[in-house]
């Protein structure tokens, strides 16, 4: 499926934006990104642009994960997967709580004598934006990440005293004032990630923060990637430049 057809179907159905779908699906289209980890789930907007790379590509998997709150939300990701015709690419897990009691199940399931066997190529993180809970699904993200993997955070500029939909709850309400005011996931990714000697080529881009994870051998040269080069185009020059990148990799043999 290309992009336009899914933009088509998707339009302006929050929270991601069809630009930002645009990126996401063309970086995952023209790097080695097969398996993928989504923490945030909401409509299932985001999900449908990454798999509709996936099917682009003809093999590729997502793990999406949020609490059972998503499930409240019209159209739901169920919905939005069928539309599109991707259901087979993305496995949803609703949690009781918080994305992170299931990501220390998949640690669990992947945990041979101490040792946590990598699963994902790609993790996107846009789900809580608060420092306590992303903080910890760094680290447990960390060790579901191949070496080489991706990480991009989603929101980075976002804040509590500026949310339209929690600003005026008793919660948020009763924090502290640099607490609703302080940007938690650039806070995260300034005092914990970028400090995080595993990790690498970091970027800012509008609202979202790419790094990589190291290769675990030093001799490997892994080409950076520059979330800049996938601005976002429209009309028939750009559909007509996908289709023939799809070409272009059935005659190379890659999928």
């Amino acid at each position: 499926m290309i992009i336009s057809d899914v933009k088509n179907i998707i339009g302006n159905i929050p929270h991601m934006t069809p630009s930002q779908g645009e990126v996401i699906y063309s970086m995952i289209l023209d790097n080695d990104i097969f398996d993928i980890l989504e923490l945030g789930i909401a409509h299932g907007t985001g999900s449908c642009y990454m798999a509709a790379a996936l099917q682009e590509k003809g093999k590729g998997s997502i793990i999406t994960i949020d609490n059972k709150s998503a499930l409240l939300r019209k159209p739901d990701i169920f919905e939005l997967l069928k539309t599109c015709d991707l259901e087979a690419f993305v496995s949803p897990i609703f949690a009781d709580s918080s994305y992170n009691w299931e990501l220390m199940k998949l640690i669990k399931q992947q945990t041979t004598n101490g040792v946590c066997e990598p699963l994902f190529d790609f993790c996107f993180i846009d789900g809580a934006h608060n420092f306590e809970i992303d903080n910890s699904a760094f680290f447990l993200v960390d060790k579901l990440l191949k070496p080489g993997g991706l990480i991009l955070f989603d929101d980075v500029n976002w804040t509590y005293a500026n949310s339209a939909g929690l600003k005026d709850t008793d919660w948020v309400k009763n924090m502290g004032a640099d607490e609703k005011t302080t940007p938690h996931i650039k806070t995260l990714v300034e005092l914990v990630v970028m400090s995080h000697p595993s990790y690498t080529d970091f970027q800012f881009q509008d609202d979202w923060f790419l790094t990589r994870k190291k290769s675990s051998t030093t001799e490997e040269n892994l080409t950076p990637i520059s979330l800049k080069a996938y601005k976002p185009h429209t009309g028939i020059a750009h559909d007509s430049i996908a289709l023939l990148k799809k070409i272009a990799r059935k005659l190379l043999g890659r999928s």
